[in-house]
């Protein structure tokens, strides 16, 4: 599916943006198709914006991503193409936004810093990367062109953090970060069904504490698997291992906010 393209941003959809990043992608390659995974994500918040890229690469692994959400715009970050190694194509700023989705696909292979002079020859505009350098990227590598055609390769490791980390093991505890609220209010946590595996969890029974609030959940498939308003720990369609109310807000009842701690038995 390398001529799909699936395109997450902070633009909303009241002005242009959105629409002139399409009109930009069509003319460079008319044959891609491009799937809006999410334009809502709130004003620079990178976190959510990484959360839904991650989300979107966990359900669409073989789409390039072009990612924006770009506080920085034109103050001297670099622009990326992340490709990882299960072959997922990253497009986005670097400031951490493409990272978790990067870990979703497997990994990063490379990382290429896209030079504009090679898109295009104009100078791109400092306020709109997204038009001129980020969107004409996702489109020639729909159209095929090579990562290293649009820029330099640089290490992995110059990368500025993602804004949540993966799952670790703290006294033989899995210690884990809300990383997204859906707007259903279940509760996303930085755990993935490979971590659940490796420590041995999530067969029956799942005990997630959040500092003083310890929530007691069956491990289930699907939300009907309890009574309504009670609580359900599954894999959402994320990927990652959520907290969940059958017909109801857990973020709510709980009180549970991004980037709160949880520890896991």
């Amino acid at each position: 599916m390398q001529n799909v393209i699936g395109f997450v941003s902070d633009f909303g959809l009241d002005d242009t943006w959105v629409g002139v990043c399409h009109a930009v992608i069509y003319h460079a390659c008319p044959h891609v198709k491009i799937v809006d995974l999410g334009h809502q994500i709130p004003p620079f918040d990178i976190r959510k914006g990484a959360a839904v890229a991650a989300a979107g690469v966990y359900q669409l692994p073989d789409a390039i991503h072009l990612v924006v959400v770009d506080p920085g715009v034109g103050g001297g970050r670099n622009d990326l193409c992340i490709t990882t190694r299960a072959g997922t194509r990253l497009v986005g700023p670097d400031n951490g936004v493409l990272l978790p989705a990067a870990e979703k696909a497997g990994g990063i292979a490379e990382v290429v810093a896209l030079n504009p002079r090679k898109i295009d020859h104009r100078p791109p505009l400092a306020t709109f990367h997204a038009r001129d350098v980020l969107a004409p990227a996702a489109a020639a590598l729909a159209c095929g062109v090579e990562p290293l055609a649009l820029g330099t390769p640089i290490d992995p490791a110059t990368l500025k953090p993602a804004p949540f980390q993966r799952c670790r093991i703290e006294a033989g505890v899995l210690t884990a970060e809300v990383v997204d609220i859906d707007r259903f209010g279940s509760i996303r946590v930085s755990v993935t069904p490979d971590d659940l595996g490796a420590h041995d969890l999530g067969r029956e029974h799942l005990q997630l504490s959040f500092g003083h609030l310890t929530v007691d959940a069956p491990f289930g498939s699907t939300f009907s698997d309890v009574e309504k308003g009670q609580p359900i720990a599954l894999i959402d369609s994320s990927g990652w291992l959520t907290l969940a109310l059958r017909r109801g807000s857990a973020a709510e009842r709980f009180g549970i906010e991004p980037g709160t701690i949880v520890r896991i038995t």
